[in-house]
């Protein structure tokens, strides 16, 4: 998720659901967006997923009421890298200045990472 996404998601959602009228609700094309930008936020996008996909494991439990229960957990962090290059991709086509990329990027970076100041143990993700 890019950074970008997620300061509009928390700010308009319960921070917890993602659901799909959110997603679609992102003010994305304010402005015509040229085809070369398109072209590169959908590589870049595609390789994202790829690289959350790689990055996720695939966690299996039984419940008692409705039996084994399959989901992916993910792990955004591992693909940071990925997802700012998406906000830079974003931040020429709404105008932002260096200052508010860079704000953007860093946005809650220590909760968004996991970093909670403490041991390693808690901050390690697998």
């Amino acid at each position: 998720m890019s950074s970008t996404y997620y300061l509009f998601f928390v700010s308009l959602s319960d921070a917890y659901h993602c659901s799909r009228d959110l997603v679609f609700s992102f003010p994305i094309c304010n402005a015509p967006i040229e085809n070369k930008l398109l072209s590169a936020l959908y590589q870049k996008g595609e390789a994202l997923e790829t690289d959350l996909y790689k990055n996720s494991v695939r966690r299996r439990i039984v419940y008692k009421t409705t039996g084994l229960i399959e989901y992916d957990e993910f792990y955004p962090r591992k693909s940071k890298a990925l997802a700012d290059e998406i906000d830079t991709l974003l931040a020429t086509h709404y105008g932002f200045t260096p200052e508010e990329l860079d704000f953007i990027i860093n946005y809650d970076i220590k909760y968004r990472m996991g970093l909670s100041g403490g041991s390693a143990e808690e901050d390690d993700d697998t």
